[in-house]
């Protein structure tokens, strides 16, 4: 599997290793791909980007989001944090978020992932 993609600047394609991507954000018929250095805007929908990124690297939270799994720092029931970056996370994919990461149930001390835990509650 490739581990980049080539994002389409004017006349020119520019290759971004999946790792350099933070986020990507739609902003109405352009998408921003956002790395550590620069964003990149170009012409597509966020359903096209959706398809053609590797699902366990990346999770749409929002119609006009997609992030880097790997680069979450922490997350609530209502933001991303990625770096200083908040991204909202749309209830609608809430579960999709939890279902794509592993988490440990720290409260209780036990080490169950989110999933195991509410199928034994």
């Amino acid at each position: 599997m490739q581990d980049f993609l080539f994002v389409r600047m004017e006349k020119r394609y520019i290759r971004l290793r999946f790792s350099e991507i933070l986020y990507i954000q739609a902003e109405k018929k352009y998408v921003t791909v956002v790395t550590q250095d620069k964003a990149y805007n170009t012409l597509s929908s966020m359903n096209h980007i959706e398809k053609r990124l590797p699902a366990e690297l990346f999770c749409r939270i929002h119609r006009s989001y997609i992030v880097s799994l790997g680069q979450i720092c922490e997350f609530d029931h209502e933001l991303v944090y990625i770096g200083s970056r908040k991204i909202p996370i749309a209830e609608k994919y809430k579960n999709v978020l939890k279902n794509s990461v592993i988490i440990l149930n720290g409260d209780n001390g036990s080490d169950h992932s989110e999933n195991e835990i509410s199928k034994t509650t």
